[in-house]
């Protein structure tokens, strides 16, 4: 083989906030733009790593820093990333890899729902011993991992990547990936359905996740997505495997009913050129008529392109109490303490508002303000015999109120910015400063 070595500098940045949810970095954001503005909205989405005939190897370095002021207390969090991106297209099959060292020991003690908290490295391990040197000088985390192959519309993938369904009530795509024995694709006419069962990096043993979803394009400018979804871990580990049953028939039928089963809808509808308008239900377990408090998650919101070169979005999320849990910690919906679903967690009301100003590909302007109104519920707490009344208020306990403001620009491979995270009532405030430096330096072709 004949070696091709292609530098680039300043090239392909892709940023994600360090101190909010990625979901909504700039580059997401223009993607909900463009989504608008060409009716190319999808609500199943993976993470793919970019293939060609020929073998690459790409390496993107990132420096980042939080400087956090808490309370009186200084708090400077400075780490290094260097990603790998490798992958190659044969015939019909695709074969890639995203690998991330990193030297991010210290993170900051927050709970995983702060607005500071950076999932991507928010990790657990049983094995404290370093891979490099007597000191944890670099860890690593493998983001992408999979075999794809593709005929036409069908596309069967095996290995690991993030999922994101919905606006992000079953799978937010930011939390830990998911190790697929298989996942399928299928896309006729305006249909496209997708089923998969997944291995899980849990720290319980044979805990299996799998999902499926039928979105429906009646319309160029409406997308309507149902989906479901099941955590299990008991002794029957391929229960679910059949990528044609319904869950709730198979969770129905068998001896133990202790599976976590979750299922939902979301809507889509963009109108006017510019606008669009969106909605997320979850529904876990719902109790109608009788019983104790029925389990759901509502996402709704809209978007609107302001001007051409700019987005604002704002959406209200309600969560009560005891939706993700379920009686067994196994099976509630999370792994490893990090959210499956919404990013913050249950027991909850959160308002997020977001504009974005493009000066070019390469340049933005961020404002973002959150206010999060956090209860007690954590999903780990058992659901079975809660004791709570059916029209329990929420959030409930003593309710944690903070109201998040952010600033951020980007300009070619810097990105940098300022916040505050203020809690009402409350002297525990924090504000500071962040800056990411981050780019392409590399790409090799063989």
């Amino acid at each position: 083989m004949m070696l091709l070595l292609v530098c680039f500098v300043f090239s392909s940045v892709s940023f994600y906030d360090p101190v909010f949810m990625k979901d909504y970095s700039a580059d997401f954001m223009k993607i909900r733009r463009d989504n608008i503005l060409y009716n190319a909205d999808s609500y199943i989405w993976f993470s793919e790593v970019p293939v060609t005939d020929v073998p690459t190897l790409s390496f993107t370095p990132s420096l980042k820093t939080i400087f956090n002021v808490s309370s009186g207390n200084t708090y400077i969090n400075t780490y290094l990333d260097l990603e790998f991106d490798a992958g190659v297209k044969i015939d019909n099959f695709a074969l890639a890899a995203t690998l991330d060292f990193f030297n991010f020991n210290e993170p900051l003690k927050i709970p995983y729902y702060a607005p500071l908290a950076d999932n991507q490295y928010f990790m657990y391990s049983f094995d404290e011993q370093p891979i490099i040197g007597g000191a944890s000088i670099l860890d690593i985390n493998v983001r992408n991992a999979y075999i794809k192959y593709t005929s036409g519309s069908f596309d069967l993938t095996v290995g690991r990547s993030d999922v994101k369904i919905g606006e992000g009530m079953l799978f937010s795509g930011i939390s830990y990936p998911l190790d697929h024995i298989y996942r399928i694709n299928f896309k006729f006419q305006n249909f496209h359905v997708t089923s998969a069962f997944a291995a899980t990096p849990d720290t319980f043993l044979s805990k299996t996740i799998a999902y499926q979803a039928l979105e429906w394009k009646p319309f160029s400018s409406l997308t309507l997505t149902l989906y479901e979804a099941v955590s299990h871990s008991e002794e029957d580990y391929f229960k679910y495997f059949n990528p044609l049953t319904l869950y709730y028939e198979r969770q129905r039928r068998g001896k133990s009913n202790s599976d976590n089963l979750i299922g939902g809808a979301s809507v889509k509808w963009n109108f006017g050129g510019k606008y669009s308008i969106f909605c997320d239900f979850l529904n876990d377990d719902v109790v109608i008529f009788q019983g104790n408090t029925s389990k759901y998650g509502v996402l709704a919101g809209f978007e609107s392109i302001v001007t051409p070169n700019s987005i604002l979005r704002f959406h209200a999320v309600a969560i009560p109490r005891f939706t993700y849990t379920h009686v067994s910690d196994t099976n509630a919906w999370h792994l490893m303490g990090v959210p499956l679903g919404y990013p913050r967690g249950n027991d909850l009301l959160d308002f997020y508002l977001s504009y974005i100003l493009f000066f070019n590909d390469k340049s933005s302007l961020t404002l973002r303000a959150a206010q999060l109104n956090k209860g007690e519920g954590s999903l780990v707490e058992h659901w079975e015999g809660s004791g709570f009344p059916r029209n329990m208020p929420y959030p409930t306990g003593d309710v944690c109120r903070e109201l998040f403001l952010m600033v951020g620009f980007q300009k070619g491979c810097f990105y940098g910015g300022a916040f505050g995270d203020l809690e009402y009532n409350s002297k525990n405030h924090r504000y500071g400063l962040f800056l990411n430096i981050q780019s392409r330096v590399l790409s090799l072709k063989f």
